[in-house]
């Protein structure tokens, strides 16, 4: 276990499965439960910190031993807590779900929010469907931390941006060179492919990438102006995008696209001059590229938040809040 003790009102989690997602839930002490919640409800077993937390059978108070542990082989995990109210620089480069830049309520607030949920009988019925896109455990513990609606966790996320890059820098490229580079390559060193070739192939499929990302932010762009009156739910749901981030992701997009395409070009002389087989070039192609558009992206973001982060005039704190939260008319959470 780490050296972090757990604090009434924290917002914690643990990662599953090699770090590939985080299980999130709220300390409360055994003195809330017994003051909040209905005698009905209070667990048989209770220690002086236990945790509010959901997973696949809806909301549950657990200890902090079964919150830590992940079965079936029972391995105890360490916890860590969200941060709330992180600088931007340490938002970017932090793993979703690990930091926000919202403002958290205090201990005694979020504590109530959790137990208030907890308490009732048709939010305890409202959050026993899990959905890993809007009522996941990571979105309880930021509406209790919070009372703000948070949409798209950090499963979702990771996803998305995996399945993104694996098709703009992998999947393409893969598709363009396999058949040409194996036949051309089977008798032959690299020298045997035209310079052009390489250049115009390698050109196309970082344009494609980069045509295919401008045309996914431009919708999200006519969103946002076009459905005014639900611009906060879009922009909280990742629907919309604001023209400040649109102008942020296309320099980024482009950027990454650009050394992308010198990164496949370099991993195709890599592949042929220090590998043997025949379909080394293609792979070290898709792999330099891939590496070099995530880093071209993660550089050009932190410089674009630096500027935009000196030249803000305004460094109050924005929070984005449902008008109607999602789901049914009566899912909406109303905190005392």
């Amino acid at each position: 276990m780490t050296e972090y003790i757990p604090r009434r009102g924290d917002h914690l989690y643990v990662w599953r499965k090699i770090r590939t997602y985080q299980h999130h839930g709220i300390v409360v002490s055994k003195e809330d439960i017994i003051n909040y919640l209905s005698p009905g409800l209070i667990p048989t077993y209770l220690e002086d910190l236990m945790i509010v937390e959901q997973n696949l059978n809806g909301l549950a108070i657990v200890t902090l031993k079964q919150f830590r542990c992940e079965h079936p082989f029972n391995y105890i995990h360490d916890i860590s807590y969200a941060k709330y109210k992180t600088d931007p620089m340490d938002y970017y480069l932090n793993r979703s779900g690990t930091c926000y830049l919202t403002d958290r309520l205090s201990q005694d607030i979020i504590v109530k929010n959790a137990l208030f949920i907890y308490n009732d009988k048709n939010q305890r019925d409202i959050w026993k469907s899990y959905s890993l896109v809007i009522k996941n455990c990571e979105q309880f513990a930021f509406i209790c931390s919070t009372s703000v609606d948070y949409v798209l966790g950090e499963q979702v996320l990771m996803a998305c941006n995996g399945v993104k890059c694996f098709f703009i820098n992998g999947m393409y490229n893969a598709t363009k060179f396999t058949f040409q580079i194996i036949r051309q390559l089977s008798g032959e060193f690299i020298s045997g492919v035209p310079l052009d070739t390489i250049i115009k192939g390698n050109g196309l499929a970082a344009l494609t990438a980069f045509t295919l990302e401008g045309l996914i932010l431009s919708i999200r762009l006519f969103i946002y102006y076009y459905y005014e009156e639900d611009r906060s739910k879009n922009l909280a749901r990742k629907c919309a995008i604001t023209p400040e981030d649109y102008i942020q992701e296309m320099i980024q997009s482009g950027f990454g696209s650009l050394s992308a395409f010198g990164m496949s070009i370099a991993g195709i002389m890599v592949g042929s001059t220090f590998f043997i087989s025949s379909i080394s070039p293609m792979v070290c192609s898709i792999f330099f590229g891939f590496i070099g558009y995530i880093a071209a992206r993660w550089l050009t973001g932190l410089i674009i938040i630096k500027i935009r982060k000196k030249f803000s005039s305004n460094d109050k704190q924005i929070n984005i809040a449902f008008i109607n939260p999602p789901g049914d008319d009566h899912d909406r959470i109303e905190f005392i």
